[in-house]
């Protein structure tokens, strides 16, 4: 079995606490790919439950919801992604799956990190009147793929390609839209250019 390449403390916010508190969790590097099937069986139906609550409070259904993280697993014992996951109160609240190898910019010469996928567990969604469970799980998985950027010489470029019930989540991020990409289903591709990574590290509490 593979283990983590790190673990770093983060702080979530509890979502159903009164007083919206802050609660220890725990984002790790190098997840290992031995735990999807475990999170896939855990999310799927919580997936399908999320998506019956977002429709009877009349909201678009979930754009993600056909996703399956075993079917991920291959590329990562490939090398060819690495998984990142926040833990808190004992599971997954969130995975992101980014590739290894740096990517070409679309807006300069330079190279940058892509994140190929990116979920927060249903039960952390926005998708009824229910309390989503944790607050920030996109938050903090961004921003560690921000630091490994950082850390691979990058400058914290970073790109990615959004759904577009997760575009203004990347705009709040103060990511640049670079349009949509007719090569990748027509999804709005996102950059963060120049300053705009470690400016928003700052922003939210964290140091580049």
């Amino acid at each position: 079995m593979s283990f983590p390449s790190s673990r770093r403390i983060v702080k979530l916010i509890d979502g159903r606490a009164p007083d919206r508190t802050a609660v220890e969790a725990y984002v790790y590097r190098d997840y290992p790919s031995s735990e999807l099937e475990v999170i896939e069986s855990r999310w799927a139906e919580a997936r399908e439950q999320s998506a019956k609550a977002g429709l009877a409070a009349g909201l678009a259904p979930l754009e993600h919801s056909h996703w399956d993280w075993r079917n991920k697993a291959d590329s990562v014992e490939a090398g060819r992604h690495m998984l990142v996951a926040v833990e808190c109160a004992g599971e997954p609240q969130g995975i992101m799956a980014v590739l290894r190898m740096p990517q070409p910019s679309k807006l300069s010469e330079e190279h940058l990190v892509y994140v190929d996928y990116v979920e927060s567990a249903p039960w952390n969604l926005k998708v009824s009147d229910g309390s989503p469970r944790f607050l920030g799980v996109g938050t903090i998985l961004i921003a560690e793929s921000v630091r490994l950027s950082l850390e691979m010489g990058l400058g914290g470029r970073l790109g990615l390609h959004s759904l577009p019930q997760a575009e203004a989540f990347y705009r709040r991020c103060g990511m640049t839209c670079v349009g949509q990409d007719p090569a990748y289903y027509d999804l709005s591709y996102f950059e963060f250019v120049g300053r705009q990574a470690t400016d928003w590290l700052t922003s939210i509490g964290e140091s580049p």
